[in-house]
């Protein structure tokens, strides 16, 4: 019989990326104040998930908080960043924009590649959450440019956790635009997102029970309603109040 025994490797501890004062965090604060406030907001619906789907919830809040962090090369290239009225891409042709916009991600993996604090698997997580999803914006803007053209060139999430990171991304960024028109249906946004990129075939690659998509689904509705319903509430109170 072996004395050998089994060595098993600790998860590393990643709370430190976490910190408010992290010297990468603090640059993507002050050049890209916008992004960051999304990052936050991806980072607080994600930990939701994370717990209902037993995934490592540091890894995840990890990679939700800097997988834009890219975006501090050309941060008013981005609309959360730029001021009323102002928009860079107005002065640009659709395929500059497409570039522009689409090069975030690579920037992502380069920086945090060059940085030994991010695990390569925060990396590869980050490198997916776009996949190859089309920049419809410009591609209709473009009106005669070709749909392939206007598609990031990355690859499809592999795993879980690049495919939640994926959801909530587009998620997130369209309940933010849907609140501050007004008034939306969180139970609507996540299921038209969900199915846009079943059908788009970008979640081809991963594998997952039905029981995990309805978790998810649960854990989104519970968060959107959490942080913009409330707000919705209030301000059709408001107006309804004017009205009186």
């Amino acid at each position: 019989m072996s004395d050998e025994i089994a060595v098993v490797e600790a998860e590393p501890n990643l709370s430190f990326l976490l910190d408010s004062k992290y010297p990468l965090l603090q640059e993507f604060r002050d050049k890209c104040p916008g992004t960051f406030k999304h990052s936050q907001s991806l980072m607080s619906m994600i930990e939701g998930i994370s717990l209902a789907l037993d995934l490592d919830d540091d890894k995840m809040k990890v990679a939700a908080l800097y997988h834009d962090v890219g975006k501090m090369f050309s941060p008013k290239h981005f609309s959360e960043n730029q001021l009323e009225d102002e928009n860079i891409h107005d002065e640009l042709t659709p395929d500059v924009s497409y570039q522009t916009i689409t090069r975030h991600v690579s920037d992502s993996v380069m920086i945090l590649v060059n940085n030994p604090d991010f695990p390569r698997e925060i990396v590869e997580i980050i490198s997916q959450h776009h996949g190859t999803t089309i920049l419809k914006y410009f591609y209709d803007k473009s009106k005669k440019g070709k749909e392939e053209n206007f598609r990031y060139k990355t690859t499809k999430p592999t795993c879980i956790e690049s495919m939640v990171l994926m959801v909530c991304d587009a998620v997130e960024a369209t309940s933010r635009a849907l609140a501050q028109a007004g008034k939306f249906d969180p139970n609507k946004v996540i299921n038209e997102t969900l199915q846009r990129l079943v059908d788009d075939g970008q979640l081809d690659e991963v594998t997952m029970k039905l029981g995990d998509l309805k978790k998810i689904k649960h854990a989104l509705a519970k968060e959107l309603e959490g942080v913009y319903q409330k707000r919705v509430d209030y301000e059709e109170a408001a107006e309804e109040k004017e009205e009186d």
